[in-house]
C-alpha cells in the first residue's frame, strides 16, 4: 500500500518538505484508512472465510486506535502541523497496534504482517534521522517479539505450524527490509530535499539579480532624464 504525507513546504522556496514538520491530517487520514482495512480485513476472516478470530480483542484493538484518532481529530484543528517528536509517537502508537493484532492473529505466520513496514515507510520520508531509528528498532523488536510469541493463526481444523526455519526467514526478511527502507527512503528523501533547497537558493539569487539589474536601469534612465 502507498501512502503521501501531506507536509509543510520548505521555509527555503517551494520544493520537498522540511523534515520534522507535517500535517496532522495527513497522519489522520493515513490511520483512518488503516482502520477501515482493519476492519474489513477481519470481517472477510471472520465471517466471509469462517476462520475463527478472537473477535472481542481484535475489535477492541482497532476500536482503540479509531477512538484515539477521534479524539486527535476533535481536539485540534486538521490543518495543525506536528513537529518531529509527536509525529514519531503518532507512527510508535500505529506500529505498537498493528503488533498487537499480528499477536492475536498468527505473529509473523499472518500474511499481513507486512503491514508492519508502512509506518516505517511514512517515517522515512518526513522524520528525522534519530526518529527514523527509533521508529526502525521499535519495529524491528516487535518483529522478534512477534517471531517467539504469538497466538495461533486463525485457520480451519488444527492450527497451522510451519517451520522454524521459514519463521526464521521471515523474520529475517522483515528485519532487513526495515532497515533498508529506513537508511534508503531517509537518504534519498534527503538528497532530494538538498537539491530542491539548491535550486530554491538559485532561484531566489537570480530574482535579486534581475531585480538590481532592473533597479539599475531605471537609476540610469532617471540620470539620463537628469541631465
Amino acid at each position: 500500500m502507498t501512502v503521501r504525507a501531506e507536509i509543510t513546504s520548505s521555509p527555503a522556496g517551494p520544493g520537498l518538505p522540511r523534515r520534522g514538520v507535517v500535517r496532522l491530517r495527513a497522519l489522520v487520514l493515513i490511520r483512518w484508512a488503516a482502520v477501515a482495512g482493519q476492519l474489513f480485513t477481519a470481517a472477510v476472516v471472520q465471517w466471509g472465510l469462517g476462520f475463527g478470530l478472537p473477535v472481542l480483542a481484535v475489535g477492541g484493538t482497532i476500536a482503540l486506535s479509531a477512538l484515539l484518532n477521534l479524539t486527535v481529530s476533535l481536539g485540534r484543528p486538521a490543518s495543525a502541523r506536528i513537529d518531529d517528536r509527536e509525529a514519531t509517537v503518532f507512527l510508535a502508537f500505529d506500529i505498537l497496534q498493528l503488533a498487537v493484532l499480528l499477536y492475536l492473529t498468527g505473529g509473523l505466520l499472518n500474511p499481513f504482517a507486512l503491514l508492519l513496514l508502512a509506518p516505517v515507510a511514512i517515517g522515512a520520508t518526513i522524520l528525522s534521522l534519530s526518529s527514523n531509528v527509533a521508529l526502525s528498532l521499535l519495529t524491528i523488536v516487535s518483529i522478534a517479539v512477534l517471531g517467539v510469541f504469538h497466538q495461533p493463526l486463525p485457520w480451519r481444523g488444527p492450527p497451522l505450524e510451519l517451520p522454524d526455519i521459514y519463521q526464521a526467514g521471515a523474520w529475517a526478511g522483515l528485519t532487513l527490509t526495515t532497515l533498508l527502507i529506513t537508511l534508503y527512503g531517509w537518504r534519498l528523501a534527503e538528497e532530494a530535499r538538498q537539491m530542491a533547497d539548491a535550486l530554491a537558493a538559485a532561484q531566489a539569487a537570480l530574482a535579486r539579480e534581475q531585480r538590481l539589474s532592473a533597479l539599475g536601469a531605471l537609476a540610469a534612465a532617471a540620470a539620463h532624464e537628469l541631465g
